[in-house]
């Protein structure tokens, strides 16, 4: 009798995190080591600022096509991106201004290609990708950014001067709420029909079912990276 083993979408989702986790990126690397100039810093605040903006239409987007349990998660997600108290596109703004960028220069600069891909596969998965395909990028993204939040925190205050709370908020804020949220698009996931099966050990393909959702997840990692690509092209030997 042939042997058999379990698949668990969650772990392979896990794992495809880990291999492209933005910590592993020069540009975090930079950052957490304090080799970057204030002027790349300013760069990213200027072209992240596009993704951080586009965020909560993602949201939107799925949030339009859903009902049940997954609405209630997106939407809770929702009400706190654009809480009046803090919406987090103003706390990005506040991050930018102190490393000297106006929002004129938030609202009209030319986004370079790698971050407009990002926006674009990000707006394309929420919109049009299955649910499951949907999740998968969201949760591809805030799973990691706790620990980054936490990583620009400590590089800003260390080699920057940058210790206003204001200016540190965004990060203090996903630090924290992007817990939940990862739990949240954690468990959902889990619940799904091709969360786990029972495959033959010699297999070497993922399940069929489970194919499309672990490339999205592919997908939107590798459209995290290439946005960092974009304000950050010195090649990894330099760093």
């Amino acid at each position: 009798m042939k042997s058999a083993s379990s698949f668990d979408l969650v772990a392979a989702i896990d794992r495809k995190i880990e291999e492209h986790h933005l910590l592993k990126h020069p540009f975090y690397r930079a950052w957490t080591a304090g080799r970057l100039s204030r002027e790349s810093l300013a760069l990213y605040a200027e072209q992240y600022y596009q993704h951080v903006k586009a965020f909560p239409g993602y949201l939107q987007r799925l949030a339009n096509r859903t009902q049940g349990e997954l609405r209630e998660t997106v939407e809770d997600n929702l009400q706190e991106e654009l809480h009046p108290a803090g919406p987090h596109p103003k706390l990005w703004r506040d991050f930018a201004a102190s490393l000297g960028v106006e929002d004129a220069a938030l609202d009209s600069v030319q986004t370079l290609p790698g971050v407009e891909a990002l926006i674009r596969t990000y707006s394309d998965l929420t919109e049009k990708g299955s649910f499951a395909e949907a999740v998968t990028a969201l949760y591809a993204y805030e799973a990691q950014v706790p620990e980054i939040a936490a990583q620009k925190i400590d590089g800003l205050r260390r080699f920057y001067n940058i210790t206003e709370p204001a200016a540190l908020r965004y990060f203090s804020v996903h630090q924290e709420a992007d817990v939940r949220h990862r739990a949240a698009w954690r468990d959902w996931l889990a619940k799904q029909p091709e969360a786990r099966c029972v495959i033959p050990s010699e297999a070497r393909n993922l399940p069929f079912a489970a194919r499309p959702i672990v490339a999205a997840a592919d997908r939107s990692l590798k459209a995290l990276w290439g946005a960092l690509d974009a304000v950050y092209p010195e090649p990894c030997a330099s760093n």
